[in-house]
């Protein structure tokens, strides 16, 4: 009887100690898994950024020509006005 409960008792020890060997080979692939889902989202973010960041800067490029392109027709617009008025100062004389 001894011996009996000797071997199930090494039988239940072996069954322990492969579960927690599978349990411990399962959270290492788990942690695995999430280290390379954090890497892939960190790519996805640095993605993201830099297309923001090139947007952003074409928005500012083009925010700045259409100033430009504005005050150039402005300044063209008073520079014939001035023109305009000079003729007409030198018809009245």
């Amino acid at each position: 009887m001894k011996k009996l409960t000797l071997l199930a008792a090494a039988f239940f020890f072996s069954v322990a100690m492969v579960t927690a060997q599978d349990t411990k080979q399962n959270v290492k692939e788990t942690a695995q898994q999430t280290k390379e889902t954090t890497k892939a989202a960190g790519r996805k973010i640095g993605r993201e950024a830099d297309k923001a960041g090139d947007k952003m800067s074409t928005a500012a490029k083009n925010t700045k020509e259409d100033i430009k392109d504005g005050t150039n027709k402005t300044l063209n617009k008073a520079d014939r006005k001035m023109k305009k008025a000079e003729r007409k100062m030198d018809n009245s004389k």
